[in-house]
């Protein structure tokens, strides 16, 4: 129960958040991070479009996206302190 609570703080407190700071900027304002309670509407992929053309990711691929540019991340410090 512990275990997985503590995964759930790092997929959706870390992961998310990383991905609704990154995303955006890394787009251009183009792409957005949908909310969290939010998951009608998008497509087998994750994606829908939204007003004005943009692209809105859904909440869980946003929070995996988070996660994996944290380990590159990570991997990037490890690597420049060895």
């Amino acid at each position: 129960m512990a275990v997985g609570w503590i995964l759930d703080l790092i997929w959706w407190g870390i992961g998310y958040a990383v991905a609704r700071l990154v995303v955006p900027f890394a787009s251009f304002g183009k792409v957005q991070v949908g909310t969290a309670l939010d998951s009608n509407g998008f497509g087998w992929r994750g994606w829908r479009r939204i007003e004005g053309g943009r692209f809105e990711i859904e909440a869980t691929f946003a929070a995996l996206i988070g996660l994996v540019i944290c380990c590159a991340g990570l991997a990037a410090v490890l690597y420049l302190i060895h």
